[in-house]
């Protein structure tokens, strides 16, 4: 399994139109196979930041999710609405180890 954190810095006036077409493409990566999380979750602290936490079943299943349309659609979507640059990180699970606890 491979986690990926993925942080995105929202302008303000796109937070609305941001969280509709996330959760389009939240909605859709749930639907792909090797996908075990797909969670999308904003900062109580800034409410422009937002963190997808995103699992796959292998590093395949992550490759495969960056070549759906809805991925594409979504990544073309809100690329002028970022503050900033995303930041992305790789994790490798260590606990829990069985796909179904997820």
């Amino acid at each position: 399994m491979i986690v990926r954190v993925i942080t995105v810095y929202v302008k303000e006036e796109c937070r609305e139109e941001f969280i509709a077409l996330t959760r389009e493409n939240h909605a859709a990566s749930l639907k792909e196979p090797g996908v075990l999380r797909f969670d999308v979750l904003q900062s109580e602290e800034d409410s422009g930041r937002f963190l997808l936490y995103e699992v796959y079943a292998d590093p395949a299943a992550t490759l495969s999710h960056k070549e759906t349309a809805h991925y594409r659609d979504w990544k073309q979507g809100v690329e002028n609405m970022m503050a900033r640059p995303r930041e992305s990180s790789a994790f490798t699970v260590l606990a829990p180890l069985n796909p179904a606890a997820w």
